[in-house]
């Protein structure tokens, strides 16, 4: 498990998974809103492209495209659908199916029906609950959740037991 302090820290943790990442992989970002999902893929990024790609929200888009260095990540973002058809209507399946792009997906628990064959989720929480700090002050933890026998858990397992 990491902890974070900061968005900054949550962006610089996004780095550290962003070295560990490769074309192919599909990551299921789950928490609550404004814990911090879209900050940890502008750190996965920023690594993955090397570069500083314009990394935003698709809440109203359900999805974004970042390029850069010969490498392509969708960021997808499933809040406001609720059922396969919807999500079919996006090019979703497009997305989870390329294999020459890394794929992080916001509120996959949304549509039930839409889950990947194969991914990894990133569950994301607040450390506390003091109703005196800002949101973005407050501690995030991040954990690992998936099939620990696959090629991309223990890829990226290591990095969540740096501290």
């Amino acid at each position: 498990m990491i902890r974070t302090t900061s968005l900054e820290e949550t962006i610089a943790f996004g780095e550290k998974l962003g070295q560990h990442l490769q074309a192919g992989d599909i990551l299921a970002l789950k928490g609550t809103l404004g814990i911090g999902k879209t900050q940890l893929v502008r750190g996965i990024a920023r690594a993955y492209l090397h570069s500083d790609a314009r990394v935003c929200s698709p809440s109203f888009t359900i999805i974004n495209q970042y390029e850069g260095m010969g490498r392509l990540i969708y960021h997808l973002d499933l809040y406001r659908l609720s059922t396969l058809e919807e999500v079919e209507s996006t090019g979703y399946w497009d997305c989870i199916e390329d294999p020459n792009a890394l794929v992080l997906i916001e509120w996959l628990e949304q549509v039930d029906r839409a889950k990947p064959i194969e991914f990894l989720t990133i569950n994301m929480a607040f450390d506390g609950d003091d109703k005196d700090v800002e949101l973005s002050n407050l501690p995030r933890l991040f954990s690992i959740e998936g099939d620990t026998s696959s090629e991309l858990y223990q890829r990226l397992a290591p990095v969540f037991q740096q501290i």
